[in-house]
């Protein structure tokens, strides 16, 4: 018998590190080398043989899961139209085989069970929570528009892109959840015919006979989450859409073979990414952007004017908001929960979100709540693992959103509550709006406004929306229509002010009239139709009416326009302001009468008298009686009524001298007003204005 081999511990050490490195590759990086791999289903696959340098896609989707179990196929074989003929992927996305995440089949993917579905904590089933969110269904947009053009009675949600359903038996209708939403149905039988022409087979769907539900299949649709970007922009579809980056131009940059690099529309790499960056999200929500948002985050289609300054196509130069400034991003405020949905359907938007500016600061009256994190297993600790310079522990106290949930980057640390950024990890303190002063403490101001309607610096106004109908030979077969192409710019306005959905005073989204155009198959206009049966005339826009009969052309929305600052606008801005009522621009004389029958507005645009359209101006939201003008399709949401408008112009009479927020008047209304009729009041009043 032979001795045995005697090795030094360095020898063997030496030796199975070589080992481990030619075995096993590393969670980062290009798979350059490696040719099969073992994956979930204990089958050799062959995949890199064809895919080698390929990007290992992240460290939570090792090499040891495979190719296949995420994209489908037969790994087993070299030859290509073998191995991808049962990829996992939707073929009306127009991204070819490539991404298995699109919503409609990412149940076969990433909504496997155990993956990213079929857990016991929903918090992460991500793939079943996604389909129900508001990107996913587009229920808010579809909702909106349909209430407002008179295609469906109520304003809760009946439609989205596709059917959903809510099976966990937990819906909050009180929140505005709903049970499930249908299909959006077709204008006519003859898009629908062109739809299952394209799906080849399809089950029996509806028809509704509304130009509303042309408007959103043919224009609106192409903003979810699964829809295919604009022309010219690149971004993915499903989870993907947010996961995965995009080089501006589409182009591929990683080291597989068999990915062109001069044919657009791949990932800049085979790599997801966990966090998404701001500017990923501004790749569609553009409408917030900002100058300085887009230099910032390096949107790539404003232009540079002959100052070297970003011009946008619009007019105004918007700071940016305060959260941006600091630096912080979109996911540092908005959780998980608000961007890819709690697991239930939402009509509207303002329902869907879970944060509000007290969740962080609090009021004037107390701090934000706070819970502490009492096991390992907390939704706050498992989601702090994937973020940059911190972790949360047991024992963590966190500040809680208005749903109960924990802010997993925002912790109270004694008298302080601090903020992490999810990808960087920098700490930031919180300003408290109880350790603020009096700005926070006026009677009138406290539990009647939202944060926004004083902090809001302003809001966006597209203009150029009108739509054009082209009806080309009818809506039989081989008959065709399309909608025009039109260009809109964005101005900056400040704020308009109303009733938001929630009950407090918020910014007003104070669009222009979205008006509709129709043309026959000869391109002549359609006549609008009284309701006597008679055509009063050709007119060029046709307008509609809401159920509730006010205006579905003429728009007022409660909204949150990201254009925050610690600066807060004056009290004459208000005050003082028709505008700022709703009511437009224009001269407003108030008459001794309380009842508002004799006061008189005339607006300073006056468009709508000449075109006998009406006897207000076109941007006027609500009279100065309080009657509404304008349509909201939000629940709960309306312009300012008759009371409301008296008692905020009222308190203009006092703003001429009492111009500050901490003025101690306002800390009584009812017993100022008293004192200002006392022969004292008059006498002091006599004495300053004789000094002027």
């Amino acid at each position: 018998m032979s001795a045995p081999l005697k090795f030094k511990p360095l020898t063997c050490f030496v030796v199975l590190l070589f080992l481990f490195f030619t075995s096993i590759p590393a969670y980062a990086g290009n798979l350059t080398g490696i040719t099969t791999t073992i994956g979930v289903t204990g089958l050799e696959e062959r995949c890199l043989v064809c895919h080698e340098g390929i990007e290992e896609i992240s460290r939570s989707h090792p090499l040891k899961l495979g190719c296949t179990s995420c994209h489908g196929g037969n790994g087993a074989s070299e030859d290509k139209n073998e191995a991808h003929a049962t990829l996992i992927y939707d073929p009306e996305a127009g991204t070819g085989k490539r991404n298995p995440s699109s919503l409609k089949v990412v149940h076969l993917s990433c909504g496997k069970a155990q993956c990213h579905s079929g857990h016991e904590d929903a918090t992460r089933n991500h793939a079943d929570r996604v389909r129900k969110s508001m990107m996913g269904t587009l229920s808010g947009v579809v909702t909106g528009l349909r209430y407002q053009w008179g295609g469906q009675a109520g304003k809760s949600a009946r439609y989205g892109v596709y059917k959903v359903e809510d099976r966990d038996n937990n819906i909050p209708e009180t929140g505005g959840a709903v049970k499930q939403l249908e299909e959006l149905p077709y204008f006519t039988p003859y898009h629908l015919k062109q739809h299952q022409t394209a799906r080849k087979k399809s089950l029996r769907k509806k028809i509704s006979g509304h130009v509303g539900d042309h408007v959103l299949r043919e224009r609106c649709f192409q903003c979810h989450i699964d829809a295919p970007p604009p022309k010219g922009e690149y971004r993915s579809q499903g989870c993907a859409a947010c996961h995965f980056r995009y080089h501006p131009e589409g182009k591929y940059l990683g080291s597989d073979p068999m990915i062109p690099k001069n044919k657009p529309g791949h990932p800049a790499y085979h790599r997801l990414t966990v966090l998404p960056s701001s500017n990923l999200c501004l790749q569609c929500h553009k409408s917030f952007l900002s100058q300085m948002t887009a230099e910032k985050f390096s949107i790539p289609f404003p232009q540079r004017n002959r100052q070297g300054k970003l011009s946008f196509p619009g007019n105004g130069q918007p700071r940016m908001d305060v959260h941006l400034e600091r630096g912080m991003e979109c996911i540092d405020c908005h959780t998980q929960s608000d961007i890819m949905g709690d697991g239930n359907i939402y009509s509207r938007q303002f329902q869907a979100v879970e944060i509000r500016c007290e969740s962080c600061h609090g009021d004037g009256t107390s701090y934000p709540r706070i819970s502490k994190i009492k096991t390992s297993q907390d939704p706050a600790v498992r989601l702090s693992r994937h973020y940059k310079g911190f972790k949360n522990k047991v024992g963590d106290a966190m500040a809680v959103s208005a749903k109960q949930q924990k802010l997993s980057n925002v912790k109270a640390l004694g008298k302080k509550f601090i903020t992490y950024s999810k990808r960087t990890g920098k700490a930031r303190t919180i300003p408290l709006a109880k350790d603020q002063g009096w700005g926070h403490n006026i009677p009138g101001h406290k539990d009647k406004l939202a944060c926004t309607a004083c902090h809001s610096q302003w809001v966006p106004r597209c203009e150029g929306c009108h739509m054009t109908l082209k009806s080309g030979k009818g809506n039989g077969p081989g008959s065709s229509s399309n909608w025009n192409l039109f260009q809109f710019t964005v101005k900056h306005e400040e704020p308009a002010l109303m009733v938001g959905p929630r009950g407090k005073v918020v910014p007003m989204l104070a669009q222009p009239s979205h008006t509709l155009t129709v043309l026959d198959q000869k391109e002549k206009i359609v006549p609008v139709v009284d309701n006597k049966g008679f055509s009063p005339g050709e007119y060029r826009h046709w307008e509609f009416t809401n159920p509730a009969g006010y205006s579905g052309s003429n728009l007022a929305y409660g909204t949150q326009p990201h254009s925050v600052s610690k600066k807060i606008r004056s009290c004459a801005s208000c005050h003082l302001s028709p505008k700022t009522l709703g009511m437009g621009e224009g001269d407003l004389r108030i008459k001794k009468s309380s009842s508002g029958r004799y006061d008189q507005f005339n607006p300073l645009v006056r468009t709508n008298r000449v075109l006998n359209k009406s006897r207000y101006g076109p941007q006027t939201k609500v009279n100065q009686r309080g009657h509404a003008i304008a349509g909201s399709g939000q629940p709960g949401a309306r312009p300012f009524n008759q009371e409301e408008i008296t008692r905020i112009l009222k308190v203009g009479n006092c703003i001429p001298c009492h111009w500050r927020y901490s003025d101690r008047i306002y800390q009584d209304m009812e017993k100022s007003y008293k004192f200002s009729i006392n022969i004292k009041h008059r006498k002091l009043r006599d004495k300053i204005l004789n000094k002027r």
